[in-house]
This record gives structure tokens, C-alpha cells and sequence, in this order.
């Protein structure tokens, strides 16, 4: 295979959601790979994921990739967690991830199958930072609606894969988080220091494109050396 063959996106119809600075990076390499790509940013309304989702397809006459970027951080004291927090994180980072792949899934089952990408972060697996229940858990909860995507649907030519970045800008935290420290804040954790989300998007184009062919179910972990250190 050549490199295009490879890692080219031409003619396909990609889909982002989430207006993070890893779903612009995103777009941007997408377009360059040869994808017609949309970028929306429909916040956690459900009506408005879904509106999103099939009016892409509605206008493209169909969906080959979907990259769920959508990103809420926020830290928060465990013992003064509210619901109201707890609810607002779920929302954004899970909810909406699930009425995004669900919609997506039905137009894919009806064009020969796609590629779904969830971005979620190296917390879903281990401790980071303080305070991170809430965020840490409904990235969790987006690895594990991707695996069973990914089981669920193989037939139907779907296949779904997760990215966990370390440390890398994805956007502002919630507006009442807390900086508590944690692992991450520590002197030498970072080994290779802050990534990029141009780093990013360079992994979820290799989990959108024909090189990562025979992947699926998997996690692609982006974290400078975090879990080493």
C-alpha cells in the first residue's frame, strides 16, 4: 500500500462533534487527508447531537467517519461533588457520545459500515488528577460504549476505537472545578512533556483511516510516557 492508500481519507464523509481544540486539530487533518469533514458543536442537547448527526448524513448521503470529541473536564472535591456536577459532566462527555453513535450507527448499517472514534483520556484508567469522579468515570463509561459498539456491530462493517490522551489542551474545564493537584502535577511525570492535540489528530487519523483496518474495540493510549514514569 502506498502512504495515501494508507492514511488517505479521500472521498470520505467525516463527521466531528465537539468544537474542542482536538476536534479543530481534527478537522483540519482530515481535510488535508482528503475527507469531506464537518465540524459541529452541539454542546449535550440530545435533540441537537441527533439533528446533527442526521443532517450530515441527510446533506452527504451518508456517514463514514464519526469522532466523538466532545470534551467537559472539570475537578471537584469528592465530598462536595454535586449531582448537578456529576449530571453536567455525564451529560456532555457520555450522553451525548451515546445519541451521537446510536445515530450514526443507524445511517452506517445502511451504507456498508464506517469508523466510529471516541476521545477519551488516560483518567478513565488511572488516577491523573484529584478530584476527577466525575470526568474520570464518564470517560470510563465512553470506553466501554465503544467496545461494546465495537462487538455489537462488527457485522455490519463498523468498527470503533477509543484515543486516551495525557496531557494535552482539550478545552476549558467546567466553570466551578477546583485545582486540587494529583499524579500529573507531579516534577518528571510528564516525560515527554504537554502533547499537542495536533498529536492527537494524527492518532485518530490513523484509527479513521484504512491503516488501522484490522482494529477494533481498542484504545489507543497518547500519554508522553505518563503510566512509565
Amino acid at each position: 500500500m502506498t502512504i495515501a492508500r494508507l492514511f488517505g481519507l479521500e472521498a470520505k464523509r467525516a463527521l466531528i462533534i465537539g468544537g474542542t481544540p482536538i476536534g479543530h486539530a481534527t478537522q483540519a487533518l482530515f481535510a488535508e487527508a482528503g475527507a469531506t469533514c464537518v465540524l459541529v458543536d452541539p454542546q449535550s442537547d440530545p435533540d441537537a447531537v441527533a439533528g446533527a448527526v442526521d443532517e450530515f448524513a441527510a446533506q452527504h448521503r451518508g456517514i463514514d467517519i464519526l469522532v466523538y470529541a466532545a470534551t467537559l473536564t472539570g475537578t471537584f472535591p469528592l465530598a462536595n461533588l454535586t449531582l448537578e456536577q456529576w449530571d453536567r459532566l455525564h451529560n456532555h462527555n457520555l450522553r451525548g457520545a451515546f445519541v451521537a453513535i446510536r445515530q450514526a450507527v443507524r445511517h452506517m448499517r445502511d451504507h456498508d459500515g464506517g469508523v466510529i472514534v471516541g476521545v477519551s483520556t488516560m483518567g478513565a484508567v488511572h488516577p491523573v488528577l484529584q478530584g476527577n469522579a466525575a470526568y474520570g468515570s464518564s470517560k470510563a463509561g465512553l470506553n466501554a460504549l465503544i467496545r461494546a459498539v465495537a462487538l455489537d456491530e462488527h457485522a455490519n462493517g463498523i468498527r470503533a476505537n477509543i484515543i486516551m490522551p495525557g496531557a494535552v489542551p482539550v478545552g476549558d474545564p467546567d466553570a466551578d472545578t477546583v485545582r486540587l493537584g494529583g499524579p500529573a502535577m507531579e516534577p518528571g511525570r510528564l516525560m515527554l512533556g504537554m502533547g499537542s492535540c495536533e498529536d492527537v489528530a494524527a492518532g485518530i487519523l490513523y484509527l479513521a483511516s484504512p491503516a488501522s483496518r484490522f482494529m477494533t474495540g481498542q484504545a489507543l493510549v497518547l500519554d508522553g510516557g505518563f503510566l512509565i514514569s
